[in-house]
């Protein structure tokens, strides 16, 4: 009898918990930041990246596009929740896209990391299913902190992008199985 009053405990924090977290995801998303926030945004993390890996300005000068989103994660025991903004630069038409991507984890860890994620694209369907809006998945372990003097690290992949993150203050440890979702924001503005 006493597991099952345990069980219910937790099952009711963590419920509440989520609740709370999906509320600060969404009013946060209905306060989204204005196009030129994000292309301000956008300068300031490449001129960030370059200054920090001079090497960066060839991969982004052989990309077809890229794009930086600026994410905030907030990760309780059993679940998580991440929300934030970017832009999507398409070199070959010279176009912007602007994104809202909302995050969702299930698994251990615990912390809160803000960062910014730049997306360096070779392949065009990605870079265009991304601007239009696509799903990501990713299973495994992290841990993360940043200060206010940024850091960058780095993950590759051989699948027509590579990503590189910095962070920027938070601490964050997590072995999770995570979904994230990019949509298209600000579509009804003229570009």
């Amino acid at each position: 009898m006493k597991t099952g009053l345990v069980f219910q405990i937790r099952f009711t924090i963590i419920a509440v918990a989520f609740s709370l977290l999906a509320g600060c995801a969404s009013s946060s998303e209905e306060q989204g930041p204005a196009r030129n926030e994000l292309d301000r945004m956008g300068e300031i993390t490449i001129a960030t990246f370059l200054k920090t890996k001079p090497q960066f300005q060839e991969l982004l000068n052989k990309a077809i596009g890229y794009v930086v989103v600026d994410m905030t994660i907030t990760k309780i025991p059993v679940v998580g929740t991440g929300a934030g903004y970017g832009v999507v630069i398409d070199k070959r038409t010279g176009t912007r896209s602007y994104i809202r991507v909302s995050q969702f984890e299930v698994g251990g860890g615990l912390g809160a990391e803000k960062f910014k994620v730049l997306i360096i694209f070779d392949d065009a369907k990605l870079l265009e299913r991304t601007a239009a809006g696509t799903w990501h998945y990713e299973a495994g372990a992290k841990a993360a902190s940043g200060s206010e003097s940024t850091e960058a690290a780095t993950s590759q992949s051989d699948r027509g992008y590579k990503a590189f993150k910095l962070s920027e203050s938070g601490m964050c440890v997590r072995v999770t199985v995570l979904m994230a979702r990019a949509k298209p924001y600000l579509v009804d503005q003229q570009q």
